[in-house]
């Protein structure tokens, strides 16, 4: 069963003078239940568009939104849903525990003071309860946001850019609570291009330019599927000018290293082992998420 689908979904805003732009371009997308699904683009590509018509915040031009196979206007569904929004904003007369008193009485369900301490434990911000919203660090504001996205309990969880203003610390911690949200059997659901953070949690991954969704897969297949290269580390006594070894560098062990072609990876090997050199490994290489990400926008400017 899937958390949401994305039906052909399109948006275009018009901003006078007869002037449209189309933030989505006929997306089609499905994220299953229980994973962590990372939807990745440059500032402006529209995932914060994509995001409002899942939560119901805006409606596509065309299209449809289907959140556990039922439209996203039912009140139902939307009491399954915790939304993080990308700039959250609170009245900054209010505590962070009456904010999220505030936020629990809009869903309607009764609030705790043992409840509300226990989502400010566990985003650190426990010690803060009972300062202003006024006097919070845009850090800690993102993390009040997080709190408020979970006091009803969701079974989808959508954020947006959540690790925006969070030093690495904080970073390392909401990670950690995106992963213990899938061990409860939470679907989270959230935009970011901050790559090295998703690379470590994500199960899929989709890829968003300018409106249009270029790739979606798991994680460790678009990283497989782009493996181009093998390290070649070796003991090697030999002449540098050889052409097998040209572009071997010297490793801190003392060992050379090179990075090699798939298809030269026989030649070299063969010209080491004549040359009576010693190969110490032969491990293929991956892209990193980031290469991937920058190689399919370039792909698309062009």
């Amino acid at each position: 069963m899937f958390s949401v689908q994305l039906q052909s979904l399109s948006k275009t805003y018009h901003t006078g003078f007869r002037r449209r732009v189309e933030a989505l371009k006929d997306i089609s997308l499905s994220v299953k239940e229980n994973e962590i699904f990372g939807f990745l683009g440059p500032n402006g590509a529209g995932k914060t568009t994509a995001l409002k018509i899942i939560t119901g915040l805006i409606k596509p031009t065309k299209g449809a939104v289907l959140v556990f196979d039922a439209p996203v206007s039912s009140v139902l569904v939307r009491e399954k849903i915790g939304f993080l929004p990308e700039h959250p904003s609170y009245y900054g007369h209010l505590t962070g525990f009456e904010v999220l008193d505030f936020a629990c009485g809009l869903f309607g369900i009764a609030s705790s003071k043992e409840k509300i301490h226990a989502l400010l434990g566990r985003i650190g911000l426990w010690e803060k309860a009972k300062v202003r919203v006024s006097e919070y660090s845009k850090g800690m504001i993102q993390r009040l946001g997080i709190a408020q996205a979970l006091v009803n309990d969701p079974e989808l969880v959508i954020l947006d850019e959540p690790l925006s203003g969070l030093d690495p610390l904080g970073r390392k911690e909401l990670k950690d609570i995106i992963v213990s949200l899938k061990d409860e059997g939470k679907t989270v659901f959230f935009s970011t291009h901050i790559l090295a953070d998703v690379e470590r949690i994500c199960d899929r991954v989709g890829i968003l330019h300018k409106g249009r969704l270029l790739k979606v897969g798991e994680l460790a297949d678009l990283l497989s599927e782009r493996k181009r290269n093998v390290m070649v580390t070796f003991v090697y006594k030999g002449k540098k000018e050889q052409s097998f070894i040209k572009d071997a560098k010297r490793t801190a062990e003392g060992y050379w290293s090179a990075s090699v072609e798939t298809e030269q990876q026989k030649d070299m090997i063969r010209g080491l082992l004549k040359s009576g050199a010693d190969i110490i490994s032969i491990i293929p290489e991956s892209m990193s998420l980031e290469e991937v990400f920058v190689s399919e926008i370039e792909k698309d400017e062009n």
